[in-house]
């Protein structure tokens, strides 16, 4: 399934920014101006970028910048071929050639990054961004295409390619990057070590294909998870809560949120559930700070949640994510705190319940709980909420920083 959209409605940054935070892996397709472009990532991260006004393949520019010669380019090439499972080529070039493995992946990296900040000057045409299995996703790279040990930073590209652009706007250059003079050898390492073994050269990049259309609003959350089609309520729902999304996004950036990070969580999460509670993680106990959709007949829902507390440090539905730092769908087991949570909201047990941290500096410092309770409406997916989640616990962080930083200044 593929999510398409318009660079005019969403600039690549934008775009990199949310494949990091939900920490997704995919094909980021590109088109502009005749020009196609693709990213690949894996949990998040980048470990493959092409551009169609970059053509020279990886094998060519080792060869440029002198870290092998043709002749060891086509040995390792020849050597990876054969092997039913390959190791990284530059792990080749060290084990059998004595080439330093770190500069191969230098050189990788390097590439990498400058094809995706020549996308930062696309600001028309079209992306189309697939989901794909990590497994999958490496088994489409041809041998020679798999360098990296460790992806790339997604959020860090975003800033630096959104920077360059910037500085080139503000200097009156074209935004248009262009490759330098390339030593082509494909002739050569096209050729067969020997009679019958595959080629050494990765076949030609798959062409990016277009769509008539890019409704970018009504795709996203359904294209970043969902399987099979949906119909056009769902689509309608799902629509509403991307704008909202997005909407959520900026206030986050406003300067003047504050303490309002957990009343934005809550105001996001009804959107997707009957009712949610927020819990502030402290050292050595979990404690209730806010609720929606919970009512008592003789107390205040507020005043009760305000009373729960859970020790960190005792079996819960909350270990796992304190202990992981990521999202999950859990269910009540027979045991001690669990039940205390089942009796502190109500005593019904939910049948599905949504556990999401907010992470600042290395830390879940919040989690949100949401289940189906009293409706049994299905919580259904929550894909954007967990990129919101994320979004603020980086605000979180940011916002500490900047308070540290001025009590500093002003010590």
């Amino acid at each position: 399934m593929s999510l398409v959209g318009n660079l005019e409605d969403l600039g690549l940054g934008d775009i990199l920014q949310i494949v990091s935070l939900s920490r997704k892996s995919g094909e980021l397709i590109l088109q502009s101006r005749g020009r196609e472009g693709k990213i690949v990532f894996l949990q998040g991260k980048v470990i493959h970028a092409t551009s169609s006004v970059f053509p020279e393949n990886f094998g060519s520019l080792l060869v440029r910048r002198s870290v092998v010669d043709i002749e060891t380019l086509k040995g390792a090439l020849a050597v990876q071929s054969k092997m039913a499972d390959p190791p990284l080529l530059g792990a080749i070039l060290a084990q059998n050639f004595g080439i330093s493995a770190e500069l191969v992946e230098a050189v990788a990296r390097e590439q990498i990054e400058r094809v995706i900040y020549s996308f930062f000057g696309w600001s028309e045409g079209t992306f189309a961004f697939e989901l794909g299995e990590p497994e999958e996703l490496c088994g489409k790279l041809s041998p020679p295409q798999r360098v990296l040990q460790q992806g790339l930073n997604t959020q860090w590209l975003a800033i630096e390619g959104s920077r360059i652009v910037d500085e080139k706007r503000h200097r009156g250059e074209s935004l248009d990057m262009q490759p330098d003079a390339a030593f082509q050898p494909e002739a050569q390492l096209r050729q067969t070590p020997a009679a019958g073994e595959p080629a050494a050269v990765p076949e030609g990049e798959r062409s990016v294909h277009g769509s008539a259309s890019y409704d970018f609003a009504a795709d996203l959350l359904e294209e970043l998870g969902e399987h099979g089609e949906a119909s056009a309520d769902t689509k309608g729902l799902r629509a509403g809560a991307l704008k909202q999304l997005m909407g959520m996004f900026q206030e986050l950036n406003n300067p003047a949120l504050g303490g309002g990070i957990i009343l934005l969580v809550l105001r996001f999460a009804s959107e997707f559930m009957n009712r949610a509670v927020i819990f502030m993680v402290k050292e050595k106990e979990i404690v209730g700070l806010g609720q929606f959709g919970i009512e008592f007949k003789e107390e205040s829902a507020d005043a009760r949640i305000r009373k729960m507390r859970i020790p960190v440090d005792e079996p819960s539905i909350f270990s796992k994510v304190l202990s992981e730092m990521i999202p999950a769908r859990v269910g009540i087991e027979d045991r001690r705190w669990d039940n205390y949570l089942k009796d502190s909201l109500g005593g019904e047990e939910p049948e599905e319940i949504f556990l999401g941290p907010l992470v600042s500096e290395g830390r879940v410092v919040a989690v949100l709980y949401g289940d189906n309770l009293p409706r049994k409406i299905p919580v259904g997916e929550t894909e954007a909420l967990e990129i919101f989640l994320a979004h603020a616990g980086l605000t979180m962080e940011k916002a500490l920083l900047e308070q540290k930083l001025r009590n500093h200044v002003s010590i």
